[in-house]
């Protein structure tokens, strides 16, 4: 895919292109190469440049970063039949790209979709993840917000993909969410296909982790936002109460945008828990 034209860009984030069987997935790779390796997950209808700004500054120096765009997503290909996609398909193909890249093991940190990718990842293949990290997600959406991916599932069949803007819009809102986020809404949000969001709605409608939690062995992040309305607060509980080893830090002045409104603070937070010494 050619990048586009957009105002207010970010500077370039060096990557390249892995295929994954029926993906191409992009992963951005930077930082201190001789460091532990840390991936980042975006959420949905954005792309792995959401981790851009205070994230990417604070990390960078202190991690290899790993920053893919999801299928669908960003510069990765939206492959055939995302009506079938299902959460574990996103699974695969990070593992596919770290086998592809001869990488092993790694740190993990998903935000809203890109956690519930990282918790699949995590159960799926827990020998490869060292530290866990959950942003403003969950391990099942409860019943009212799978009605409304429902909603955009069958939407996002139909409707052009800017309309994302609109909806993006709505879940982002929360205090302290920065006017500059206005400027690259475009950039972010502007690889987007029907295909792509719609076959995302879809993974995470149907995506169910609960089962597994009690046997998660990692070190676990949980990070909570109190005004977040694309993944209401209690939609955590179930993560908060079954991860044996979970260390919570909750933001009481933040909305769902919180790598926009408290990148700083965030990156703090994320440095030093994926910093720490093993127990």
């Amino acid at each position: 895919m050619e990048p586009k034209d957009f105002p207010d860009l970010p500077p370039a984030w060096p990557g390249a292109q892995v295929y994954t069987g029926d993906a191409r997935i992009f992963v951005r790779r930077s930082g201190a190469h001789d460091a532990s390796t840390l991936m980042l997950l975006h959420g949905w209808g954005v792309h792995g440049g959401m981790w851009e700004g205070p994230m990417r500054a604070a990390l960078e120096p202190k991690f290899e970063l790993l920053v893919p765009d999801l299928r669908g997503h960003g510069y990765s290909s939206t492959p055939q039949n995302p009506r079938r996609w299902e959460l574990r398909d996103y699974v695969d193909d990070l593992a596919r790209a770290l086998d592809h890249l001869k990488i092993e093991r790694i740190h993990l940190a998903g935000y809203s979709m890109g956690g519930f990718v990282a918790l699949g990842f995590a159960q799926a293949h827990p020998d490869r993840v060292e530290r866990l990290g959950l942003v403003c997600t969950a391990a099942r959406h409860p019943d009212k917000v799978r009605r409304n991916l429902a909603v955009a599932e069958a939407a996002f069949k139909v409707l052009p993909p800017q309309t994302m803007q609109w909806v993006a819009g709505r879940l982002l809102a929360g205090p302290g969410v920065p006017p500059e986020l206005r400027k690259v809404m475009g950039w972010l949000l502007g690889y987007n296909t029907r295909g792509g969001i719609s076959g995302a709605a879809g993974a995470m409608r149907r995506a169910d982790l609960t089962a597994g939690l009690n046997d998660l062995q990692h070190e676990t992040l949980l990070v909570t936002a109190e005004h977040d309305v694309a993944v209401p607060r209690y939609a955590s509980h179930a993560l908060l109460e079954s991860i044996p080893r979970v260390t919570h830090h909750h933001f009481d002045d933040a909305g769902h945008a919180l790598a926009a409104s408290h990148g700083g603070d965030l990156a703090r937070v994320m440095a030093e828990f994926f910093s720490r010494s093993a127990p």
